[in-house]
């Protein structure tokens, strides 16, 4: 007779962090708390060309299915995908630029939805411009919710977002 084999209680918490789930041992919850602090990840994806996509969505972990269609088309469009990047939700982990230097030495940081201003930057910057900045090229661009759009102001938004990645990745 085979031994039933059960999965560690951070692995069953990371399954259903949706859900709600009383647990009424101390010693218990803690275990579940600090095994989900090991298996979260700053970011999504391999980040295999040091790239990070900066984005805020309060709603979920990283993006809705409908925005990460979205940035992946962008991605696409750049020859690249979620293996290149690392996409990281400031809503959940608000870092400074120099914290994302320090931990990742990214070549390439776009940030949709996010000023300058809010990563620490010593400086502004208007949307679009391909900024270089300690050995990084930088893009801000509105949110991709409001990017993600039919309307002409959205689709003048994308043409000029477009025209950004091109300068920045050489295609």
């Amino acid at each position: 007779m085979q031994e039933k084999e059960q999965l560690p209680d951070f692995v069953l918490a990371e399954l259903y962090s949706k859900s709600l789930v009383f647990i009424n041992d101390s010693s218990k919850q803690k275990k579940v708390e600090e095994g989900f602090k090991e298996i979260k990840k700053l970011y999504l994806g391999n980040y295999e060309k040091k790239i990070i996509v900066l984005v805020s969505d309060a709603e979920n972990i990283y993006l809705s299915d409908e925005s990460l269609g979205f940035l992946s088309g962008i991605l696409n469009a750049c020859k690249l995908n979620l293996a290149h990047i690392g996409l990281i939700n400031f809503n959940n982990n608000a870092l400074s630029f120099s914290e994302l230097k320090k931990q990742l030495q990214p070549e390439f940081l776009l940030s949709f939805g996010i000023t300058a201003l809010q990563i620490e930057l010593p400086f502004t910057m208007p949307d679009y411009q391909v900024q270089l900045y300690d050995n990084c090229r930088i893009i801000t661009a509105p949110d991709l919710i409001n990017l993600n759009n039919a309307t002409p102001q959205a689709v003048t938004e994308k043409k000029k977002l477009w025209t950004s990645l091109k300068k920045m990745f050489s295609i």
